[in-house]
């Protein structure tokens, strides 16, 4: 009887092991066969500096995050308002990606470097299809940054960076 029982327990053991093994190698092999890309960009002209952005896309998922904005440039006093904007360049036309503003009406007039010292994020965004396909093949020579500022007295000012794309995986 104990022996009856014994191998019981060992033929429950090894199919229960072996349910074990086929679901793990299973589940390995289909988190394997998920492609996902990742890009990272950066990119410079002589008033700013973008770093530490990064592209990252699922089958069902895409993630942006813009990364850091450096201003480097001489100070500029007296802004009222002012965008950051990561977008592809699409024959000139600007197709946003990423976009955040800042407008202050009651408070003091903020001042470039000052102001993006504080607010040196650029953010970022997620959503199931922020990128088409055709995005996702051009973005390596299309992706652009801007820097829009209206100052006190109604002065726009813009400054455009054109990042440099690396596909990492």
């Amino acid at each position: 009887m104990i022996k009856n029982c014994a191998k019981f327990i060992i033929i429950l053991l090894i199919i229960t092991n072996l349910i074990f093994i086929s679901t793990t190698v299973f589940y390995k092999s289909k988190i394997d066969n998920q492609v996902f890309k990742v890009y990272t960009f950066e990119g410079e002209n002589k008033d700013i500096r973008l770093s530490n952005g990064i592209i990252i896309i699922y089958p069902s998922k895409q993630i942006v995050n813009g990364g850091q904005i450096h201003y480097i440039g001489n100070k500029l006093g007296n802004i009222k308002f002012y965008s950051k904007t990561i977008y592809l360049n699409k024959q000139g036309h600007q197709d946003h990606i990423l976009s955040n503003s800042m407008l202050d009406y009651n408070g003091p007039l903020m001042t470039f470097p000052d102001e993006l010292l504080l607010n040196r994020d650029i953010g970022g965004i997620s959503g199931e299809k922020l990128l088409s396909d055709n995005d996702i093949k051009t973005i390596k020579d299309n992706l652009c940054f801007s820097l829009n500022c209206t100052l006190d007295d109604g002065k726009p000012i813009n400054f455009i960076v054109k990042l440099s794309v690396k596909e990492i995986l």
